[in-house]
């Protein structure tokens, strides 16, 4: 899998998942929103880090 179809499959998963909190009421659509940014920025982090260790090795 390609980084594009990886980031684009994650982006949809976060979008269901803050759906699903907002439906549920544990969360409000600004909070769910916020969530799934930190979330998105905390897995591309994790993405180039792991991405530079396959690199320098």
């Amino acid at each position: 899998m390609t980084s594009e179809v990886v980031k684009s499959l994650a982006r949809q998963v976060l979008t269901i998942a803050g759906s699903y909190l907002v439906a549920k009421g544990y969360v409000d659509a600004e909070n769910a929103a916020a969530l799934a940014g930190a979330v998105a920025t905390i897995a591309s982090v994790v993405w180039s880090v792991t991405a530079s260790r396959k690199r320098a090795a």
